[in-house]
C-alpha cells in the first residue's frame, strides 16, 4: 500500500514537473518574443506604450522627452526637443524659433492652455493649431503677425497664469489666447474637500515624490504587455509616471477607469460621488487663476481672449468628454470665462458655441484631428478679423 501511495505521489511530482517546465519554456519563448516585438517590430507609438524604461532608455529615447521639470511649472516642454517632424524652440514652445528681440514690425500672439492649445495629436508641428493659425493670417495679408504656441499637455490654468508670468512675458507678446477648461475640471475630483486648495496639491504630486520605480511583475516585457491592455497600470512613458504624479487625494483617473469599465460608482465614489465632488469643489480657483492672468496682462499692455471649450458628445467611451459630470464641469468654466470678460473688458470668443461637433473632428471628443486643427485654426482667424483685433494688412498694429 505504502509503495503504490509512493508511486503515485512520485508520478504526480513527475507530471507537476513536466507542466512546470512546459509552463517555463512557453513563458520564457513569449517573454522572447514580446521583447523583440517592442525593441526590433513595434512602431514609435506600441514601443512607447509596452517599453520598460530601461528599455526607452536603450533606444535614448529619454535623452530629450518632450517634457522635462520645472522649477516652477512641474514640466514645461522640453526646450530643443526634436522627433521627426515634430519640435520645440530654444524657448520651449512647439515650433520654429522665436526671433529675440521681437522685431519692430512684428505682431506677436501666444496661444495659452494645455494640449488643447499644444495639439497632441498631429504629430507635426506646424499641424497644430497655432501654426496653423499663423499660415493663414499670413496667407490673408497680416504678413507681420507671429503666432506662438505657448500649450503643453495637461497644463491646467494654474501653469498656465505661471506660464505666463515666468516665461511668456519675456517672449514680448501683444496678444494672448487663452483656450483651456478641460485640466481645470480634473483638479476638482480631489477628497476630501479640505485637499481642495488654491495650490492645486490636491492633484498635483510634488516633484520630489514622483518616481519611475516599477513593481517586479513590470520587469517582464509579457506581463508588462498584458497589464498595460488591461488597464491596470500605465505604461513607463506615460507622464503621469513620470513628470504628472498625482497625490492619493485625486480621483480623476479612477472614475474615468469606473466609467469604462461599467464599475462606476463603486469604493469612494458609493461615499461620494463625482457630481458632488464637482458640486462641493467650486471653480473658484479657475476664476482666480484667469482674473490674475487677465491683469497681468493688461499691466502689461497685452491684449486678451478668452475662448470657450468645445466638447464632441460622439464618443461614448470618452468620459472626459461626454459624461455628465464633465459636461457640466466644462459648461461652468466656459461660463466663468465669459463673465470675466465681460467684467475685466476682455474680448471672449464664444468658440464652443461656433466649431462643429463632427466625429470626424476630433480623436476623443476634447483633441481635435489634424484636419479639426485646420478649421479650428480658421475659425481664430475669423473672429480675430471680423473683430477687427488685428491691423488691416499693410498698416502698423
Amino acid at each position: 500500500m505504502d509503495k503504490r501511495k509512493s508511486g503515485r505521489i512520485t508520478r504526480f511530482l513527475e507530471a507537476l514537473s513536466l507542466v512546470s517546465i512546459a509552463f517555463l519554456l512557453t513563458f520564457v519563448c513569449l517573454e522572447a518574443c514580446c521583447r523583440f516585438y517592442i525593441t526590433r517590430v513595434a512602431d514609435e507609438a506600441d514601443f512607447l506604450m509596452y517599453a520598460s524604461i530601461d528599455q526607452i532608455k536603450a533606444r535614448g529615447q529619454v535623452d530629450l522627452p518632450r517634457y522635462s521639470p520645472h522649477r516652477y511649472l512641474g514640466y514645461m516642454p522640453t526646450p530643443g526637443f526634436e522627433s521627426g517632424n515634430d519640435r520645440h524652440n530654444a524657448d520651449g514652445c512647439r515650433g520654429d524659433e522665436i526671433t529675440s528681440p521681437k522685431p519692430k514690425d512684428e505682431y506677436r500672439i501666444v496661444c495659452l492652455g494645455g494640449s488643447t492649445t499644444y495639439t497632441t495629436n498631429p504629430k507635426n508641428w506646424q499641424e497644430s493649431y497655432p501654426a496653423v493659425l499663423e499660415a493663414i493670417l499670413k496667407k490673408r495679408g497680416y504678413h507681420n503677425v507671429r503666432v506662438i504656441n505657448g500649450g503643453a499637455a495637461s497644463w491646467s490654468s494654474w501653469e498656465v497664469l505661471i506660464n505666463f508670468q515666468f516665461r511668456v512675458l519675456d517672449l514680448d507678446p501683444d496678444m494672448i489666447i487663452a483656450y483651456l477648461g478641460i485640466n481645470d475640471a480634473h483638479t476638482r475630483l480631489v477628497w476630501p474637500p479640505e485637499a481642495y486648495r488654491g495650490d492645486n496639491s490636491g492633484r498635483r504630486a510634488a516633484i520630489h515624490a514622483m518616481s519611475r520605480e516599477t513593481s517586479v511583475l513590470e520587469k517582464s516585457s509579457l506581463l508588462r504587455m498584458i497589464l498595460i491592455r488591461l488597464r491596470k497600470i500605465k505604461p513607463h512613458s506615460d507622464m503621469e509616471r513620470t513628470l504628472d504624479a498625482a497625490p492619493d487625494t485625486y480621483y480623476g483617473e479612477l472614475f474615468q477607469s469606473q466609467v469604462l469599465s461599467g464599475k462606476y460608482p463603486s469604493g469612494i465614489f458609493e461615499k461620494v460621488s463625482a457630481s458632488e465632488m464637482f458640486r462641493i469643489n467650486r471653480p473658484i480657483f479657475f476664476r482666480r487663476n484667469l482674473e490674475n492672468l487677465a491683469a497681468i496682462a493688461n499691466h502689461h499692455g497685452v491684449e486678451t481672449v478668452l475662448a470657450s471649450l468645445i466638447l464632441s458628445p460622439h464618443f461614448e467611451r470618452q468620459p472626459r468628454a461626454t459624461s455628465d459630470e464633465y459636461v457640466g464641469a466644462v459648461a461652468e468654466t466656459n461660463e466663468i470665462l465669459k463673465e470675466i470678460a465681460a467684467e475685466m473688458d476682455l474680448h471672449f470668443f464664444d468658440f464652443a458655441s461656433v466649431f462643429p461637433k463632427d466625429q470626424k473632428l476630433f480623436t476623443d471628443g476634447r483633441h481635435v484631428t489634424p484636419s479639426g486643427a485646420i478649421m479650428k485654426a480658421r475659425y481664430f482667424a475669423d473672429y480675430l478679423i471680423d473683430n477687427q483685433l488685428l491691423s488691416p494688412p499693410g498698416a502698423t498694429n
